[in-house]
């Protein structure tokens, strides 16, 4: 019996038993994980094509057992064909797979490519010209020339990878490929690497201190929270100023020039404001609030500033103003008591806060303008200042230098995308919890000469309560027609019942819209949708930015 025969049965049964919702289905795709769990990206699998949607397909491996599987590439892959793929990607119940050399040598077009260029035909060079061909590059001589030499200076890379990176113009180098593939794999989320050195910094001062270096322990805190200080002056405490070298100094607040101190100044000069920064009381509760004062007294702060801060007078800038102070002074004082204020859970709670304050992006500011690049700006700033804290320690190759690393890279990676296309990440804090936004801004280069074209962008959603929710958004004129795409019907409702309220605000700001609510069948990666623009897509004027200006 062919397998394709197999499916006809298990939807005959899901006819025949009223009630039983797909279960033969469902039993028949966990059949299939289980046939494949265990088994490594790069090992193989052969099974029948019995359908396809697009690069979703859906095999059967015999014995009862379906996959459901995203394919790499546009490989014409039909209904009823026997094929053999190799795993790319198996992670978290999703199935990434790649056709393999035997599939691709059916096609004579590519072989004859190869032939006409003198280049050897074995599974790598299949695999370029087939990639070459669904990327609607050329396959002259020069072009394979060319795409064989960046391959072979490349040889860990996956080779779709590099085809798509050469039509995006993207400059092929060991960090952009690793951030490419993050971007495919949903592995790049900026706001979750950022929470990640928020949570490292006290492994990394653990590592310090324990191993007996406690003085280039505080150092290293110093350095850290200083990072983090608008320059505002306060109460018993030193204003510090950031000099060309990274190092910080001390000087007193009374002596700050007049519109100094109430900014922080970046690279470029320009005032980066933030929301204001809030009362210990908001971050901790009474409890938390005796234990924080009592360190401090300990560590040596003035009775006045621990009476502020039981009283409830205290910013989280003001707190931080203070901690520095502290690790500046020379003298005496028992620096244990220090290093017991900086293992508090109480410490750690106001530096987290802090971090997501300066890191994230409240909704109602993303739309100021030049708030997003201000905002990566800020972090360009602050991560070449954490790293040059942490190149002063020993602990140079640690999760906290990969992170940091990791965020700088991903910051490039964006801005270099964004000299062909517009897109940028939003880490967002919504009601205390982080969220991943991303915004993608594309039109056709025709529209674009006319200036009366339609605007698309496709704004992607990651939501605690939400899930994945994905809207299309096209302006043409004063017109705004609107798709919100979600998994849940709830959420779909309930972004349908409160619609009303985003279109009062249009209708202020003298804008019409219409929207659809629809049902959304899988994850959405905006990768994907970069990736699918033809050579017509350009920046859109005036929306573009530089992440690292």
């Amino acid at each position: 019996m062919r397998l394709s025969s197999y499916i006809g049965q298990i939807n005959q049964n899901i006819v025949e038993m009223p009630g039983n919702d797909g279960a033969s289905l469902e039993q028949g795709l966990r059949n299939g994980m289980e046939a494949i769990y265990g088994k490594q990206s790069g090992e193989s699998i052969t099974g029948e094509v019995l359908s396809r949607s697009g690069n979703e397909v859906l095999l059967s491996l015999g014995q009862n057992q379906l996959l459901q599987a995203k394919l790499e590439g546009s490989m014409a892959a039909q209904p009823g064909q026997l094929m053999t793929f190799q795993i790319r990607n198996n992670v978290g119940g999703k199935v990434v797979l790649t056709p393999l050399f035997e599939n691709l040598s059916q096609d004579p077009n590519i072989s004859k490519a190869l032939s006409q260029a003198g280049i050897p035909e074995n599974n790598i060079t299949a695999q370029m010209v087939k990639a070459m061909m669904q990327e609607g590059l050329p396959i002259d001589r020069q072009s394979l020339y060319q795409m064989n030499r960046l391959i072979n200076s490349n040889p860990q890379a996956d080779i779709q990878t590099l085809v798509q990176m050469q039509r995006l113009s993207l400059p092929v180098t060991p960090e952009n490929i690793f951030q490419f593939e993050a971007y495919k794999n949903y592995q790049h989320q900026l706001s979750g690497s950022l929470m990640e050195i928020a949570d490292a910094f006290t492994q990394t001062f653990q590592e310090i201190t324990g191993s007996g270096n406690m003085a280039e322990g505080l150092e290293f805190y110093k350095n850290v929270v200083s990072t983090f200080l608008e320059g505002t002056p306060e109460t018993d405490a030193e204003t510090l100023l950031q000099t060309e070298d990274g190092k910080v100094t001390a000087k007193p607040a009374e002596g700050m020039a007049e519109g100094i101190a109430d900014q922080k100044v970046g690279e470029a000069g320009e005032k980066l404001t933030l929301t204001a920064s809030p009362n210990l009381s908001e971050l901790l509760s009474g409890e938390e609030t005796t234990k924080l004062a009592e360190n401090l007294k300990q560590a040596g702060a003035s009775d006045r500033f621990v009476n502020n801060v039981l009283t409830g007078k205290t910013t989280s800038q003001e707190f931080l103003n203070e901690v520095v102070h502290l690790l500046s002074e020379d003298g005496a004082e028992d620096k244990s008591a220090l290093f017991s204020l900086l293992e508090g859970k109480e410490f750690k709670n106001i530096m987290k806060n802090e971090m997501s304050r300066q890191w994230l992006l409240p909704p109602e500011e993303v739309a100021e303008e030049h708030s997003v690049d201000k905002l990566y700006e800020r972090l360009n700033s602050q991560m070449k200042q954490l790293s040059q804290s942490l190149a002063q320690t020993t602990r140079g190759d640690t999760p906290l230098a990969r992170t940091i690393t990791n965020v700088s890279n991903n910051i490039d990676f964006m801005n270099q995308m964004n000299q062909a296309f517009t897109y940028v990440q939003l880490p967002l804090k919504m009601q205390g919890k982080e969220a991943h936004g991303e915004l993608f801004v594309y039109t056709n280069k025709k529209n674009l000469a006319k200036k009366d074209g339609t605007v698309s962008a496709l704004l992607h959603l990651d939501m605690e309560h939400l899930g994945s929710v994905d809207v299309h958004v096209a302006l043409t004129d004063q017109k705004v027609a609107t798709k919100f795409y979600l998994k849940d019907d709830s959420a779909l409702d309930l972004i349908s019942d409160h619609i009303d309220m985003l279109n009062e605000r249009l209708n202020k700001r003298g804008y019409s819209m219409s929207a659809q609510f629809l049902n959304k069948p899988e994850d959405t990666n905006v990768m994907d949708e970069i990736l699918e623009q033809n050579k017509n897509i350009s920046v859109l004027s005036g929306y573009s930015f530089d992440a690292r200006a």
